[in-house]
């Protein structure tokens, strides 16, 4: 390392210091500090000691021409300025007294700029915080605006597009509503419809079995003769039916096949008179003797007797609304169930009006007339 004042090589051995700002080294010789000045010097000095150029916070070139060193080693040919040691001659350092009033202008020199400096410094920095806060401040107003303007207008649009949204929906609601209220009318019509219908075909379903006597649980034989069996019916319940007020006499299929039930007989005769006649014969038969109830042995089946029963041939409906009567009748404790002319009829007792059921709804809103 090489003197900025003299341009020489440092030996470490003696004494030097070094610029805490620009790190550039000096003989204590070329600052003008003698040998006692430079040994009382203390560590933290030297530590912290600055070169004469940053006390003066003035431009200047790495130069020794502004350095208060001696003029006399300071070299002016160009060949002290040839950075190859090896010819030259070793550093001759005198020691220059040092003047105590240098010193002391050179440091009120330096407090006197100090003292300019930092004041001007502190105005342009509080100026400079000043612009660069307000600056600041425009730029997030700005921003911030821009931002907001942005939100504005996307939730305007959002809004936009959900009001329009709920309009659709509104008119869409407003349209089901009209097509409810008229499926409802078209229902009900149609269901008015359907009543009428069926109330017709139940009606036509009557009159068509009008004229057939059902018989229920006769044994099935084979080759049977089902008009001798009819005739010794007849006959053991003294009522007389010609040959010729018959017209047909048959077994009809089961509605549930997996049955052991035998198939029902259906006889079929030349009119509604004639039928009332045998079912009203058959029940004053089973009335007058409660020993012995019409049975299969009246047909003329020699094989173990079981009973049988006459009745009018009811359609499935009147026969279902029939089976949930008895079983009503049964909970209730209605004494008796008929059917006559392919209505349904109830009796709580002897003494109690008779109660035409119309519908298995009808069963159940007579719950509580069955408990009085």
């Amino acid at each position: 390392m090489f003197c900025l004042g003299c341009n020489q090589v440092i030996d470490m051995k003696n004494g030097f210091l070094q610029c805490k700002q620009c790190r550039n080294y000096y003989h204590y010789e070329c600052l003008n500090i003698g040998h006692e000045q430079y040994s009382a010097l203390s560590a933290q000095y030297r530590a912290t000691w600055q070169c004469p150029s940053c006390n003066n916070i003035t431009r200047r070139t790495r130069s020794n021409l502004n350095t208060p060193v001696r003029q006399a080693q300071v070299p002016t040919s160009d060949e002290s300025m040839n950075m190859s040691f090896d010819s030259s001659p070793p550093p001759t350092h005198a020691t220059v007294p040092s003047t105590k009033s240098n010193i002391v202008t050179m440091d009120n020199i330096r407090d006197l700029l100090d003292q300019r400096l930092n004041a001007s410094m502190s105005t342009l920095m509080d100026k400079f915080r000043s612009i660069l806060k307000e600056e600041v401040k425009k730029l997030v107003k700005t921003e911030i605006d821009s931002v907001v303007q942005q939100l504005k207008n996307e939730f305007t649009m959002t809004t936009d597009y959900i009001c329009a949204d709920v309009a659709d929906l509104k008119s869409e609601m407003k349209n089901i509503r009209a097509c409810v209220k008229t499926l409802e009318a078209e229902n009900t019509r149609l269901l008015k419809e359907i009543n009428s219908l069926n109330s017709r075909l139940s009606s036509s379903e009557k009159l068509t079995r009008s004229l057939n006597l059902e018989i229920q649980a006769v044994p099935e034989r084979k080759n049977e003769n089902i008009l001798a069996m009819f005739k010794s019916l007849c006959k053991s319940v003294n009522t007389e039916i010609k040959d010729d007020q018959i017209i047909s006499c048959r077994r009809v299929a089961k509605l549930d096949p997996k049955k052991d039930r035998p198939r029902n007989i259906l006889i079929t005769l030349s009119n509604s008179r004639l039928r009332y006649q045998v079912i009203s014969a058959c029940r004053r038969f089973n009335k007058s003797t409660n020993e012995q109830y019409l049975n299969s042995s009246h047909l003329g089946l020699t094989s173990s007797s079981c009973k049988v029963y006459v009745c009018e041939h009811l359609s499935p409906e009147c026969k279902y609304l029939h089976a949930a009567t008895r079983l009503k009748a049964k909970e209730l404790k209605f004494k008796y169930v008929w059917v006559k002319y392919g209505r349904v009829y109830m009796r709580k007792d002897d003494r109690a009006g008779h109660i035409l059921v119309k519908n298995v709804d009808f069963l159940n809103n007579i719950s509580n007339l069955g408990k009085e």
